[in-house]
């Protein structure tokens, strides 16, 4: 028995909650666009209601954050790019004008990361019911089942996003205090290295783990500790295909450091690209589940199943054999 066999045999069996289906079909990823693409009127309706709890992050980061940044730095008389970190002044200025917008970076990050993603964890919880739904081919009423995932999920996704909100601003804070060092000094000691590495590593480990995790908590009927040991060994196994996924969603994030792209970027998640990022986690989460869950505990159904009736074969075996040799046995006289 290879390692990753023994280790899925650990795994808690069951069957998820969704209508019966092939669980080896293939092309999942075409299958999540087309379900995104069938309903694209009604992802962008979840989108909308989702952007009502992302309303936090939104104010804080797209808007407060570049306009603080720039009133301190007009107001302190930097001649300086509040927003590319490149100074234009004297090398007084430029310094000053580093470390005061990094400083407010950071700040920002500390105290209101993740506050806001504990928010936008609530309206998570329903869009993720919802288009779990539409990914099983299962009617949905937006409204109604935006609610009840609410209802029924709130509790998980707030637990996870507030410990991912703690991990990213660490390594928010870590990449900040970093790079401060290196615009201003040149250089930095190995103490905000480690801090840096080690919390970025740390962010990409955990987000693997939610890509399998947050659909598996809506998936199945499960206690919590057996979703995160279930979903801890699904991402181990399935780590090339995770980093991947992780990676791709990840990647677009950084256009937002262009200028001009990170508008785009900004609109396009507002309006449907949550919906699509969560659609295809759904089906990514699917696929790890109807792969390891749900075929192991049909195949053990079906071997308990073999078993029970060899040995009612059994049984009426002994049965026969003990009756021929005593055929007087349980006749009356």
């Amino acid at each position: 028995m290879s390692k990753l066999t023994l280790l899925a045999s650990k795994m808690t069996l069951g069957k998820d909650l969704g209508p019966e289906r092939d669980y080896g079909e293939r092309g999942r990823i075409r299958k999540a666009f087309s379900v995104f693409g069938s309903n694209l009127k009604n992802m962008l309706a979840i989108n909308l209601m989702l952007d009502v709890f992302a309303l936090p992050l939104i104010v804080m980061f797209i808007f407060l954050m570049p306009m603080y940044e720039q009133n301190q730095i007009a107001e302190a008389g930097y001649s300086f790019s509040g927003f590319l970190g490149i100074g234009y002044g004297l090398v007084d200025d430029t310094v000053a004008g580093i470390n005061m917008i990094y400083g407010i970076r950071s700040d920002f990050f500390l105290y209101f990361f993740t506050p806001g993603l504990m928010i936008l964890s609530i309206g998570l919880a329903g869009a993720y019911h919802c288009i779990r739904n539409y990914y099983w081919g299962v009617e949905v009423k937006v409204l109604k089942h935006f609610f009840r995932g609410i209802k029924l999920h709130w509790w998980k996704f707030l637990i996870t996003f507030t410990y991912l909100g703690l991990v990213g601003t660490s390594a928010a804070c870590g990449t900040i205090e970093l790079i401060r060092l290196m615009s201003t000094v040149g250089s930095a000691n190995a103490g905000i290295w480690v801090w840096s590495i080690c919390s970025l590593l740390l962010g990409l480990l955990s987000m693997m783990f939610a890509a399998v995790f947050l659909p598996t908590s809506i998936s199945f009927r499960f206690g919590y500790k057996d979703q995160i040991k279930n979903s801890c060994i699904s991402a181990i196994i399935m780590f090339l295909l995770a980093l991947m996924l992780t990676v791709i969603l990840v990647a677009p994030m950084f256009l937002i450091m262009v200028n001009i792209v990170k508008y785009i970027v900004y609109i396009a998640m507002i309006t449907v690209g949550a919906g699509l990022y969560i659609t295809l986690n759904v089906a990514f989460g699917n696929f790890c589940n109807d792969l390891l869950v749900n075929q192991m505990y049909e195949y053990e159904q079906e071997q308990a199943a073999k078993n029970a009736q060899m040995q009612r074969k059994q049984q009426l075996k002994e049965a026969a054999k003990a009756q021929r040799a005593n055929p007087k046995k349980g006749k009356k006289r």
